[in-house]
């Protein structure tokens, strides 16, 4: 395959204008960009938009809050509207693909919003009323609207609503524009209700490309591309999606254009991978001196939104119950477990909140995704990979607003991890003076985690299953040579997680082997805390830890019981009544006797004549046998077999 024509953008250069470039339709989207404070094109835009005019594949790398989602909405919109035909059944023109519920929805917003400038479309879609939990608008279609061209754009994502929602609004909607995540969108084109004529298909796009070709998404995506046609225009579109060149073959892309937007250092190299208006900087500091350090640096630039990356899951669900005490913030928590709209609604009450606020959560929001004015991007714990980390900072310092990106590590090998991202090509600085912490600060902020601890053993519980999925996190996805598990300071870690007791794993019990013995080894518990008594506010799990604490004192080795899984299978049919497990035989006897009725009628049906009736004849002799055995058992005939004589 031949190499990519590449065309490096510069930030001095002058963009084009949005008319230049697409002079049939320039009023309205002049209108729209300068409605978004946008006076003329990016130099993304001003390069990718007459590419994918004019039939190109095209390749995009640029830097985060560059313009990469209106340089392919204007070429979906424009191509269409360019035919002026009126919408049809199955008449999908563009697809935009994106890896997480939350890009997808952006994307589709931003298409709506700029489609409100175009008065066909605007005609076409009319936004129904909004359920109270869902913030997100219902597109229908407004009765007695224009003829003629017009964008009919659908969003296909998981969690919003049912397949068979998304189904139905397809068939009724008649989309020309699908917009959505991999699986959601191949569900939707499998349906046999769904109908869509490859000849009229045009363009698409993968936003975030490099994830989208990962082994995760590699199914759903492959169906994608077996769906719609070859011949057809291709995007690829991200921050860091030099990655993903060698795979442009595997999704059908022959000789395309590729553009390298970059951002000229201050040194005067043209290989910044993140825009000059945002600072990288890195805290090489104690664990339990990081979220006093925070609260300073909070404060110190006054951080109105600010963004914290933590490494799982149920990380967020601990430290969405600490932050707000520790930190005196407002903590909204996103991640993956969370279900659609839940997930909406916490990312609409974090950007809409007026006073300090923290937006708590994975990789789940790290790509794509703007939100306005983030002042702070804040990483408690690093990503498992470089380009990663490219986009969680690429959240601030968007659209030439300056940001900074703030990446805690821990003295000794961690400290390699800054020399890492240099050879990836993403430089970070020493955070300029770093805010002074006492002791006296440090055991106040384990003593206010710890007050919010003892509030309910559910927290409690929380904190240990953060802890374990953090140290998995740390073992499994991080460079080994640098975040080494060996070298961690337990104690360190264990009081800045404000632990009450050690977790029960393998790496503590291999590692730390003090612990069997003493579950607060060095985690400066008071004495005078006894875990015992604390209750959870389930009444009903709190009734069987009582129980279980009970039948503890008597000298029994009460077990706890099992939520599921195998062991609670095996112990659910061992308690199943007698009568129970009677019926569930005579069942199972039943379905063998039927299946060996239709097995044997089967046989039968497959002889000839001849072979009938050499069966019917054996079984005849058989069933003789059988009667003359019964007769000599009755008779006292048949004493059993003794054995051979001499």
């Amino acid at each position: 395959m031949a190499q990519p024509e590449q065309a490096v953008a510069e930030k001095s250069k002058q963009p084009k204008s949005f008319e230049a470039l697409t002079p049939a339709l320039a009023e309205w989207i002049l209108d729209y960009t300068t409605s978004m404070g946008f006076a003329r094109t990016t130099p993304v835009q001003a390069m990718a938009i007459p590419l994918l005019m004019g039939n190109k594949d095209l390749v995009v790398e640029a830097v985060t809050g560059s313009g990469k989602t209106l340089s392919f909405l204007i070429p979906i919109v424009t191509r269409i509207l360019s035919a002026e035909e009126p919408n049809k059944k199955g008449h999908v023109r563009s697809i935009v693909v994106a890896p997480t519920k939350e890009l997808a929805t952006q994307i589709y917003d931003v298409l709506r919003g700029l489609l409100k400038f175009h008065a066909a479309s605007a005609a076409v879609l009319s936004p129904l009323e909004r359920d109270e939990d869902d913030e997100e608008a219902v597109v229908g279609i407004q009765h007695g609207a224009p003829s003629g061209a017009a964008i009919v754009p659908q969003l296909l994502i998981g969690g919003r609503t049912k397949l068979n929602e998304d189904v139905a609004t397809f068939s009724s909607l008649n989309p020309n524009v699908l917009i959505g995540t991999p699986k959601r969108l191949t569900e939707v084109l499998q349906s046999s209700k769904v109908v869509l004529k490859r000849h009229w298909f045009d363009l698409l796009v993968l936003d975030e490309a490099d994830r989208l070709l990962d082994p995760n998404f590699q199914a759903d995506l492959q169906k994608i591309l077996e769906i719609v046609p070859t011949e057809r225009r291709t995007g690829l579109f991200s921050a860091s999606v030099s990655e993903a060149v060698n795979e442009v073959v595997r999704v059908g892309m022959r000789y395309p254009f590729k553009i390298s937007a970059k951002v000229r250092s201050k040194n005067g190299v043209l290989d910044k991978r993140t825009p000059e208006s945002l600072k990288l900087c890195y805290l090489v500091t104690k664990p339990t001196h990081r979220l006093p350090m925070l609260r300073v640096i909070l404060k110190e630039r006054q951080a109105a939104k600010s963004i914290v990356y933590v490494s799982t899951r149920a990380g967020v669900e601990y430290w969405k119950d600490v932050l707000p005490s520790v930190l005196g913030v407002s903590v909204f928590p996103v991640h993956g477990d969370y279900k659609a709209p839940i997930r909406a609604k916490n990312l609409h009450r974090f950007i809409v909140c007026d006073t300090p606020a923290i937006l708590l959560t994975t990789d789940v929001l790290a790509r794509g995704i703007d939100i306005p004015d983030i002042d702070l991007v804040v990483q408690l714990d690093p990503p498992s990979q470089p380009k990663d980390f490219i986009h969680r900072c690429g959240r601030s310092g968007r659209a030439g607003k300056r940001g900074m990106a703030v990446t805690f590590l821990s003295p000794g090998s961690e400290e390699d991890y800054v020399k890492y991202l240099d050879l990836q090509g993403t430089k970070l600085e020493a955070y300029p003076t770093p805010p002074p912490v006492s002791e006296t600060d440090v055991a106040e902020t384990t003593m206010q985690i710890r007050q919010v601890l003892v509030r309910k053993r559910e927290i409690h519980d929380r904190s240990q299953k953060a802890f374990v999925s953090w140290v998995q996190a740390y073992t499994k996805t991080l460079p080994a040579d640098i975040f080494s598990i060996k070298k961690v300071d337990w104690a360190e870690i264990g009081r800045s997680w404000g632990l009450l007791q050690w977790p029960k794993m393998p790496e503590l019990k291999k590692l730390l082997p003090q612990q069997l013995t003493d579950r607060t080894f060095e985690l400066d518990v008071p004495a005078v805390l006894d875990l015992d008594t604390l209750a959870y506010a389930d009444k009903v799990r709190e009734g069987t830890r009582q129980e279980f604490l009970e039948a503890r004192a008597r000298g029994e080795r009460p077990v706890m019981a099992a939520k599921g899984g195998a062991a609670a299978d095996v112990r659910r049919r061992k308690e199943r009544a007698w009568s129970s497990q009677k019926d569930a035989k005579a069942l199972r006897e039943s379905r063998r006797e039927r299946k060996e009725v239709r097995r044997q009628a089967d046989k039968v049906s497959k002889m000839s004549e001849a072979e009938r009736g050499e069966a019917r004849a054996f079984d005849h002799l058989i069933e003789r046998v059988r009667e003359q055995t019964a007769a000599r058992k009755e008779d006292g005939e048949d004493e059993g077999f003794e054995g051979f004589g001499d």
